[in-house]
């Protein structure tokens, strides 16, 4: 999953941005996730050091620090070099400093312009759509849902169920769900060898599993959701 992590020294805006934020990755539905919002360079950084991680940073230029954001972006770099870096700032006359630091800055926003909501909205997305189809060892996979497309890394799909629903299946990932119109037959072709037909109306993602109970025949994935293991599959998914 992509991470956001947001530093504003302004608690105002700071507040502001991470509620936009917000908005937007429901909004879309987007699979991303706030990690950090602070108005202190040195979290970024120490957040930084101890993960490995590729993010979507928004970061105010003017931090009133002895770091400022373009050197802070410089030291992301370092460590992040496939993240998303976005200024955002009063003063774009600064921006120049971002090549002499070689931050590759995918955009500087304006605070104060008019457009400020649909800058952030567009880098976001395609932050996010470059991501998920760009290079990546990994493949997503699209999931059509009534209102939108939405793509999908396998590694975070927890299991996939049958709805009450005719023809309706939901996707579980560890902070939300899909739900749209499918069959388990061929998501499951679409899914890695990791996943395997545990069920008639499941498929579960073995790196997943926290626990098998083979007495209730249940499953108790990683987040502590349940489902269902059937006796004829117990077998395999054992082995």
């Amino acid at each position: 999953m992509l991470k956001v992590i947001i530093c504003e020294d302004n608690s105002v805006h700071r507040n502001n941005l991470k509620k936009l934020i917000e908005n937007i990755i429901l909004r879309e539905g987007l699979n991303l996730k706030i990690c950090l919002c602070t108005g202190e360079p040195q979290e970024v950084m120490d957040y930084v050091d101890k993960n490995d991680m590729t993010g979507i940073y928004f970061l105010d230029v003017d931090l009133k620090s002895d770091i400022n954001g373009i050197k802070l972006g410089s030291r992301i770099r370092e460590k992040d070099t496939e993240g998303f870096i976005i200024f955002t700032t009063t003063h774009l006359e600064m921006s120049c400093f971002a090549f002499k630091y070689k931050v590759e800055a995918m955009d500087y926003v304006i605070k104060d312009d008019d457009d400020f909501k649909e800058r952030v909205a567009g880098c976001l997305i395609k932050a996010y759509n470059t991501y998920y189809k760009g290079n990546h060892n990994e493949d997503y996979i699209s999931i059509h849902t009534d209102e939108r497309v939405i793509n999908v890394k396998p590694s975070d799909i927890l299991f996939v169920e049958t709805t009450g629903m005719a023809h309706k299946i939901k996707v579980h990932e560890e902070n939300r769900q899909i739900e749209f119109y499918g069959n388990l037959k061929d998501i499951y072709e679409m899914l890695p060898k990791n996943f395997y037909r545990c069920h008639k109306s499941y498929i579960v993602n073995k790196d997943k599993i926290s626990e098998i109970n083979r007495k209730t025949k249940t499953i108790i994935m990683t987040n502590g959701e349940e489902c269902y293991v059937s006796f004829k599959f117990m077998k395999g998914l054992l082995a």
